[in-house]
C-alpha cells in the first residue's frame, strides 16, 4: 500500500470523496488490499464487499447456507453493495475502498459514472497477474489456510478457467498497476 503512493486522502486542493476501485480476478489480492487501507492507513474509509455483506447477513458459503443459495444472494448483496455505494457519496463523509472484481470494462465503466456523476474522484488498482497458474495457486493455498467471507466460495479449475476467459482486463483507462507474483 505504501509503496504505491496513491493520493488516498482529501486535500484543500480536492475535497471530493475518494473511492478506491480495486479490479483484479479471484485471488489476484483485491481482499486484502482493501482491508489495509481501511485497517493501516485511512480510518475514514468504509471497505464495501460483496462478500462481506453475504457473510454478514448469511454466514459462510457451504457452512451456514447452502450452495445452491449463493446466487440469490449474491444478486441481494450486489444491490445492497450499490444502495449503500450511493448512500456514502450522496453524504460525502467517508471515502470508500470499493473491493470488487470489476471483470468488464462496462462494469468498470458503469461505476466509474456513477462515482463521477456524485461528485467523487475514483481511483481504479488493477491487480494484474503475471501467469495464470500464480492466481490458481493463490486461490488453492488460501483455500488450504482457511475459509472466511473472502475466500468461502469454492472455486473449481473449471469455474477459475472461466474466470480467466472472461476477464477484461483494462487497458488505458487510467488505472494503477499491481503485479501480483
Amino acid at each position: 500500500l505504501e509503496k504505491l503512493r496513491l493520493p488516498l486522502s482529501r486535500t484543500p486542493d480536492d475535497p471530493r470523496p475518494v473511492v478506491v476501485m480495486t479490479c483484479g480476478i479471484a485471488g489476484s489480492g483485491k481482499s486484502t488490499f482493501s482491508k489495509a487501507i481501511v485497517a493501516q492507513q485511512h480510518p475514514t474509509y468504509e471497505r464495501l464487499s460483496v462478500d462481506a455483506m453475504i457473510h454478514a447477513k448469511h454466514g459462510i458459503y457451504g457452512v451456514d447456507y447452502p450452495e445452491n443459495m449463493y446466487s440469490e444472494y449474491l444478486e441481494e448483496a450486489s444491490d445492497q453493495y450499490e444502495r449503500r455505494l450511493i448512500e456514502l457519496l450522496d453524504s460525502g463523509e467517508k471515502n470508500i475502498a470499493f473491493d470488487r472484481s470489476l471483470y468488464s470494462k462496462a462494469d468498470r465503466d458503469y461505476f466509474k459514472a456513477l462515482i463521477e456523476r456524485k461528485g467523487a474522484r475514483w481511483i481504479l488498482v488493477f491487480f494484474r497477474p503475471s501467469s495464470k497458474e500464480v492466481i490458481w495457486d493463490r486461490i488453492q493455498r488460501r483455500r488450504e489456510t482457511e475459509i472466511n467471507a473472502d475466500s468461502a466460495l469454492v472455486i473449481t479449475r473449471d469455474i477459475f478457467d472461466g474466470y480467466w476467459e472472461g476477464f477484461e482486463n483494462p487497458e488505458g483507462e487510467g488505472e494503477v498497476v499491481v503485479d501480483v507474483t
